[in-house]
């Protein structure tokens, strides 16, 4: 169900809206008696101990917070197999399949009250099949081992190539169509930079911006930084330092990532951090945050209509967040049930359809969701590139042409010099057909049919 979300702008704008400031949001919120955490816990324990009336019940709430979460809908449905409750887990894995989830219940003995049924083989194969590769992806270049954890990747038209930046260098490498790589910026005590985590290209007014923060994993990392972040301004010609602006100091850690463009210069930018978008403006010598969402967990990708009214957020665990700008209102997104939207990390915009990267779901996939008029419904889904033989938590991207290339596989931190090169992909905007789910309702229906006719035979007997 769709609920609107408390938003907070800037000083003037919190004023007009009835909104509360930053701080003060920061200073009354409640703890969540039963938290994410706390319900893991105690699903944990209940399962080790049998419990199994309390494991439901702990998945339960869990799902009920977290409706997007593959891994917490399998264990539901564990749950319910535990519990000999055949209706439910059988709605919920039908529910599972519908979003095209790819899960084997068969793989656990946890499942065994609910097998040996029509229903129980049919979605479950189903689910199986969900976990094949589907759509049209190429590969367009391989990056070579000395780009090490890129995670930001633009198009930038005056160089006619790719900009990646990277983690562990704070480096940004300008990659041609053949591969070829030259490296352009490098994180140093003169420019400041720390572990890159985004790129965004500003042709017309000759501007390069990088998000940029200090973390564990980046080189040259010093721990008195730990979660210092700023946006930094280079002349995109000469690649000269403009300026740097830093996050307002609020005694939090912060982790500026994905920007997006507006139609008049100002920058947008997602915290990866904590729930909150910033915003840089022409006119203005530093960073703003314009917007606090409550209800969000962990932002990655943004994106924004072209005229500027409508922003996009994407959060890993609630979904897609919806901003009108000019009417101060924020909702989710309006997806149909047969959609899961989470574990997002890319999220882009053109033609008002929407493409994200989800890497937090099984199977890893990249999906076009085509939006209504108002662009703030889901009308139709297409999948264009799932659960292919290079995908190992596919990532982030870039539209150039007509198509989306994006980081196929990603760099582990912690596995130093054990990395795979991470290839980038490009799949057509427009490949593949929307998705058309199995006439389930049919198939009930056959069965419930059947299960009459199978029970006056019964009788007659």
């Amino acid at each position: 169900m769709l609920q609107k979300s408390v938003i907070s702008f800037a000083v003037a704008l919190m004023l007009a809206a009835g909104c509360l400031p930053l701080a003060a949001q920061t200073a009354t919120t409640a703890p969540v008696p039963e938290n994410v955490p706390a319900l893991l816990v105690k699903a944990n324990t209940a399962y080790v101990d049998k419990d199994y009336p309390a494991f439901r019940t702990a998945m339960e709430s869990l799902h009920k917070l977290r409706p997007n979460n593959s891994e917490y809908m399998y264990q539901l449905v564990i749950a319910y197999a535990l519990m000999d409750e055949k209706s439910q887990a059988y709605n919920l894995m039908l529910h599972m399949q519908q979003q095209g989830l790819a899960y084997d219940f068969m793989q656990s003995d946890d499942t065994l009250n609910i097998r040996g049924t029509e229903v129980f083989d049919y979605v479950n194969d189903l689910m199986k099949l969900a976990g094949d590769p589907m759509g049209e992806s190429e590969q367009a270049f391989v990056l070579p081992a000395g780009v090490v954890t890129p995670e930001a990747i633009a198009w930038d038209e005056s160089r006619q190539k790719f900009l990646v930046g990277t983690i562990a260098g704070g480096q940004v490498f300008a990659v041609g169509g053949d591969g070829e790589v030259t490296e352009l910026l490098r994180a140093d005590n003169e420019n400041g930079l720390w572990a890159i985590f985004g790129i965004l290209v500003d042709q017309p007014r000759n501007r390069l911006w990088v998000s940029s923060a200090s973390m564990p994993g980046f080189s040259r990392f010093d721990p008195a930084d730990k979660g210092r972040s700023a946006l930094f301004e280079f002349n995109l010609e000469t690649l000269d330092l403009l300026n740097r602006y830093p996050v307002p100091v609020d005694g939090q850690s912060h982790i500026l990532g994905s920007m997006v463009l507006g139609p008049d210069g100002d920058v947008f930018i997602a915290d990866r951090a904590l729930p909150l978008v910033y915003s840089k403006s022409p006119d203005e010598q530093k960073l703003k945050p314009i917007l606090a969402f409550r209800e969000l967990i962990s932002q990655r990708g943004i994106a924004m209509q072209p005229d500027g009214r409508i922003l996009y957020v994407a959060d890993r665990e609630m979904g897609i967040m919806v901003v009108d700008l000019k009417a101060r209102q924020a909702r989710l997104l309006k997806i149909p049930e047969t959609l899961n939207i989470g574990g997002i990390d890319g999220l882009y915009l053109q033609d008002n359809r929407l493409f994200v990267i989800q890497n937090g779901i099984k199977p890893q996939r990249v999906m076009r969701l085509q939006l209504d008029a108002s662009g703030t419904r889901v009308e139709a889904v297409r999948p264009l590139a799932v659960a292919q033989a290079e995908f190992d938590f596919p990532s982030f991207g870039t539209i150039e042409g007509e198509y989306l290339y994006f980081f196929a596989n990603s760099q582990s931190m912690s596995k130093a010099g054990l990395q795979k090169p991470v290839t980038v992909l490009r799949t057509p905007l427009d490949s593949s057909a929307d998705l058309v789910q199995p006439d389930m309702q049919l198939f009930l229906q056959q069965q419930a049919e059947k299960t009459k006719r199978d029970q006056l035979e019964k009788n007659k007997n």
